[in-house]
């Protein structure tokens, strides 16, 4: 137990507001939290009034970082450099109590900018030897373990008006000293936190870098497996569409889908009229069919459906949906346009009993319904020249 009346000992009056102190600055969030902190423990635990934080930079000199005390002193003071080489000599000329170091003739003449704390309000009573002089200063050094200078504490104007007891010279040295270890812990922290930081604005460039590789690589694939005119399904989509439902044995319909005379429009129009004829017809065959249907583009003017998971009925239900979306004219160049289409249908039912391997069995698809589509164009080819013979005839004998 602290004796309070022996001569030399800190009293146990003044350790509880040294802990408080001390506990305030190791609490502190934040170098510049904690450097205010320090100044205003030194106050608490103190009789000085007038308080100044300085800490050396990277360059080595000394940076005013925060202070306790009249607002006229924080902004004198706050922010002020102090050379490291003024530092050191004033340091060299002060009179060392202990760690401290007492300065007798500190003036705004002989004192570096940043270290005078302001008391220029104290009487100057020359004959009383313990009376604070206006010209007196007292410094506590904060180091490291390695004794290697890291700030130091400017302290002024003790309420009482009295030079310090030994015992308030080693509170304030005490204080320096737990104050060292805060900022060097403080800064610790800032650098780790900085680090981390600037880690993970690293980490959120990469993840940015690999999102934007995926979108491209993705528009790649897009680009790879579809028709740039009409944004359908190309060949190489379609096949492996295809492939991958017959590998699951999932019944479904091929529509062959072939534009009757589609070169009269790029003859007489132009090839931009016939482009934008294709685009209407991926038009009207995504709107006949459901949206997890397939729509490929595979040749200028021929187009494939593969609708799965469907009936043999409802796939010549969607066969006449099709056929129906061809009924209505397109306007190109302000003209109205009738595009026919011949279709040619094949329908796998899922057998078992199917030996054949789904790419082959994808290619007998496809040609099972281009041929069927052939078919029914020949056939209305042929009907169209028997009509045009009898209509003929009719005027012929009509005449």
């Amino acid at each position: 137990m602290v004796d309070q009346g022996l001569e030399g000992h800190i009293p146990l009056s003044a350790l509880r507001p040294l802990h408080r102190a001390i506990t305030g600055v190791n609490t502190a969030v934040g170098l510049d939290a904690t450097m205010q902190a320090i100044a205003d423990g030194v106050a608490s635990c103190t009789p000085f009034r007038n308080v100044v934080v300085n800490v050396v930079e990277d360059d080595g000199d000394l940076h005013c970082c925060a202070t306790a005390g009249p607002p006229e002193l924080r902004e004198a003071l706050l922010g002020n450099t102090c050379p490291r080489k003024a530092i050191e000599e004033l340091l060299e000329g002060a009179e060392a109590w202990g760690n401290l170091r007492f300065l007798r003739e500190l003036t705004d003449e002989t004192t570096p900018e940043g270290i005078h704390t302001f008391a220029a309000d104290i009487d100057s009573r020359p004959d009383d030897t313990e009376l604070w002089q206006p010209e007196y200063g007292l410094l506590a050094p904060m180091r490291d373990a390695s004794g290697e200078l890291i700030g130091m504490l400017s302290v002024d104007d003790p309420s009482d008006g009295r030079i310090p007891a030994p015992w308030v010279c080693d509170v304030l040295d005490m204080f320096a000293e737990q104050a060292g270890f805060a900022i060097l812990n403080a800064r610790r922290h800032e650098e780790a936190a900085t680090r981390m930081a600037r880690l993970e604005q690293e980490h959120e460039r990469l993840r940015e870098d690999i999102a934007e590789r995926h979108r491209r690589e993705e528009h790649l694939r897009h680009q790879a497996r579809h028709d740039a005119l009409t944004g359908l399904a190309n060949p190489i989509e379609l096949g492996e569409r295809l492939v991958a439902l017959l590998a699951d044995q999932i019944p479904l319909a091929v529509i062959f889908c072939d534009l009757d005379r589609f070169k009269e429009v790029n003859d007489n129009h132009g090839h931009g009229a016939g482009d934008l004829v294709l685009r209407l017809v991926a038009e009207r065959l995504r709107a006949a069919v459901r949206g997890e249907d397939v729509v490929a583009r595979v040749g200028g003017d021929e187009f494939v459906v593969v609708a799965a998971g469907i009936g043999y009925d409802e796939a010549l239900a969607l066969v006449d949906r099709i056929d129906q979306a061809f009924s209505h004219p397109v306007m190109v160049a302000g003209e109205r346009m009738l595009v026919r289409a011949s279709l040619g249908l094949a329908y796998e039912p899922a057998r078992p009993e199917n030996v054949l391997a789904p790419e082959e069995r994808a290619q007998e698809l496809l040609g099972s319904a281009d041929r069927e589509m052939y078919a029914r164009k020949r056939s209305r080819a042929s009907f169209t020249r028997l009509t045009a013979r009898a209509l003929a005839r009719r005027a012929s004998v009509a005449g």
